[in-house]
């Protein structure tokens, strides 16, 4: 009962989001309104969908999973990756905002190919954006599906789920263009911060306080409260490139990207930023307690039982039905908006209408895909989507610094394709280690393209001042 009422009300609000969408694309300027959410978003709804576009599913699921598995040493790591990231991205923004007000915005493959004058290298782009997103939007659908199959008792294939998700996605991010899921964004974000805080409040009252549950996980697992936690993955490298690649992300993610683009003016969007920094504390701590309820109580669970059993069965029921929705919620919040973003990217340089949606179909099909056969280490599949979009943040970094009329070099999106065709097979086949000279390889990639591009900028800005 509580789970259909919950869902009915959603709904109502998608509906009336996308009705008041519609209602702004109503004009000659339908176009810009329907890429650009008309370019006047606030601060209030741009936090809200800045940190539901940053924040999905993998909050409510994949986190407190990862801590269970690998201990509360990520916390510290994400909370201090995260502030970097705040303060790279109000720096980064601020570059952004200076860039369009002297080149008119169309997308990011366009502002490369006119900075590097050269079409082809929108292509690069293209091809890191398709190939690396991928999993981000594979692990929305396949936590979700894979929650949905053992939380409902009917007996619905995982894949039937995921094809739901997907549909519903497709449909609702076609129909109300960028504002319609800026508003989704902004529902989605009250909920799972609602949810989130709820749920830990509870898992802690159970454990008996903070101090009761790190006592208990001390006398279980003392591994999960250092690091590298019981498995060792959170070695120096490890935390290093994710750490990287993370920070990256506002740069690197076309759908973080345009966010700096849509808000009202400047202000607004430093007050964007602000208040992201805040909302990540307040998402991101209460997943410890969580992560460390599913550790005394479920260590050995899959994770699929885990986050039924902790986030429904545990739960008074309106709380259990609440999380079911806020998942429903996060997977659309943070897929139509890569999906838009993609879509944003590659349709209007197409010049038959009939075949602009055709790229966003085939990515749609092959995430759907992904997150049939993919695994449920959620986080680990991010990182994997983090780190190829890393890959493509120098050569854009470049582009925004470059003033009107200078010309980067090419060589800088060539080294940057060959990196992440070098990373791309590394993952797909053995012939490239993804060790080499004990060092992670997307961890010496990176470093390679972001030593070549300071390089040339420290050049270029030295002529300058010769």
């Amino acid at each position: 009962m509580w789970f259909g009422l919950l869902l009915l009300a959603y709904l109502i609000a998608l509906v009336y989001a996308l009705r008041l969408s519609q209602i702004a694309e109503v004009g000659p300027a339908s176009e810009q309104s329907y890429r650009f959410a008309d370019s006047n978003i606030g601060s209030v709804l741009g936090v809200l969908t800045f940190s539901a576009t940053l924040f999905s599913t993998f909050t409510l699921l994949g986190l407190p999973d990862f801590f269970r598995n690998h201990g509360v040493g990520a916390w510290i790591f994400l909370g201090v990756t995260d502030m970097a990231m705040a303060f790279l991205a109000l720096w980064f923004g601020l570059k952004v905002r200076e860039k369009i007000s002297i080149q008119e915005f169309e997308s990011v493959s366009e502002m490369l190919a006119k900075t590097y004058h050269a079409d082809w290298v929108r292509f690069i782009y293209w091809a890191g954006i398709f190939v690396f997103l991928l999993p981000y939007v594979a692990i929305q659908i396949k936590g979700v599906s894979s929650f949905l199959s053992v939380a409902f008792p009917v007996d619905i294939p995982n894949w039937c789920w995921s094809l739901f998700i997907l549909l519903a996605i497709l449909i609702y991010s076609h129909l109300g263009g960028l504002k319609a899921i800026i508003y989704n964004d902004a529902i989605q974000g009250i909920i799972l911060l609602t949810i989130t805080l709820l749920i830990a409040a509870i898992c802690l009252d159970q454990m008996g306080g903070w101090t009761s549950m790190f006592e208990q996980i001390e006398e279980r697992n003392p591994k999960l409260l250092s690091i590298p936690g019981p498995t060792g993955l959170l070695n120096t490298q490890f935390l290093l490139a994710s750490f990287l690649t993370i920070v990256l992300m506002p740069i690197s993610q076309p759908q973080l990207f345009a966010r700096f683009t849509v808000m009202r003016d400047e202000r607004s969007m430093i007050e964007m930023l602000l208040g992201m920094s805040v909302f990540v504390f307040l998402i991101i701590t209460p997943t410890i307690a969580i992560g460390m309820y599913g550790a005394i109580n479920y260590p050995d669970l899959s994770a699929g039982e885990f986050w039924v059993n902790t986030l429904v069965n545990d739960q008074p029921e309106i709380i259990g039905a609440l999380a079911v929705v806020g998942l429903l919620a996060a997977a659309m919040s943070t897929a139509d908006s890569q999906l838009f973003a993609l879509e944003s990217e590659v349709s209007p340089t197409i010049q038959t209408h009939s075949f602009r949606k055709l790229p966003i179909l085939i990515f749609a099909i092959m995430a759907f895909g992904l997150a049939v056969l993919s695994s449920s280490e959620l986080v680990l599949l991010a990182t994997v989507s983090f780190a190829g979009t890393s890959l493509l943040a120098p050569m854009i970094l470049l582009a925004v610094l470059s003033k009107d009329g200078e010309h980067p070099p090419l060589l800088i999106p060539v080294i940057c394709g060959v990196s992440l065709l070098i990373y791309l097979v590394s993952l797909l086949s053995g012939f490239v280690p993804q060790v080499i000279f004990g060092y992670r390889l997307e961890l010496l990639l990176l470093s390679l393209n972001a030593i070549i591009v300071g390089f040339f900028y420290f050049l270029r800005e030295q002529s300058k001042v010769a």
